[in-house]
């Protein structure tokens, strides 16, 4: 309003062919003024929506990104658990592939799997997605607990070089019965024993 009544106030001079200077200078100023307070509310109007709807899109992309996730956790706790060796392998490698932050819901499902499953293959590849976390202390207590009781030769020896790799002295007492077990086959006898000399130093 401030503009309107300047304009008023002088429409004399402003009717008037020659313009006084006093006039001009005022006016110059005032009209920059009312058009720089529209420039402003309208873009600082145009940011508002802008920003709304940047927020809009990057909340819809976050949403998808978590239901996207979860579904994967999904099909991969589904294969971890599956009766088929070729799912529970897909969903370790899966695993391997995919996770680069421990989640102890599925690690906690490969320990279970590292005790108790029957298959080789299965177990050499979930003692590779474990050690994906070497500091994790769940992880590194359940391989010596699995190196205790473990039976077949081949896992035997991938747990063996797992806490070798570790460099994880608690490990060496499992390791000295292993040597002393006369049913322990001679290869993982003298992985055993370098196991041993190797932490020892």
């Amino acid at each position: 309003m401030e503009l309107e009544k300047y304009i008023q106030q002088h429409k004399n001079e402003f009717d008037n062919k020659k313009i006084s200077s006093k006039i001009i200078i005022p006016f110059e100023e005032k009209l920059k003024k009312k058009l720089h307070q529209k420039f402003s509310k309208r873009k600082v109007f145009y940011l508002k929506y802008i920003t709304l709807a940047a927020c809009l899109i990057l909340g819809i992309f976050i949403g998808v990104k978590l239901i996207n996730q979860q579904e994967i956790k999904r099909i991969l706790m589904a294969n971890l658990e599956a009766d088929s060796v070729g799912l529970r392998l897909e969903g370790i490698y899966s695993f391997s592939d995919d996770y680069t932050k421990e989640d102890s819901q599925i690690i906690n499902t490969l320990i279970k799997i590292l005790h108790t499953d029957s298959n080789t293959n299965v177990k050499i590849a979930t003692i590779d997605a474990l050690l994906k976390f070497p500091t994790n202390e769940k992880i590194r207590k359940n391989l010596i607990i699995a190196l205790e009781k473990e039976k077949l030769p081949l896992v035997q020896i991938k747990l063996i070089k797992s806490v070798s790799f570790l460099r994880e002295k608690r490990a060496q007492k499992p390791l000295k019965k292993i040597i002393e077990n006369k049913q322990t086959f001679p290869i993982v006898k003298s992985n055993a024993a370098l196991a041993i000399n190797q932490l020892k130093q």
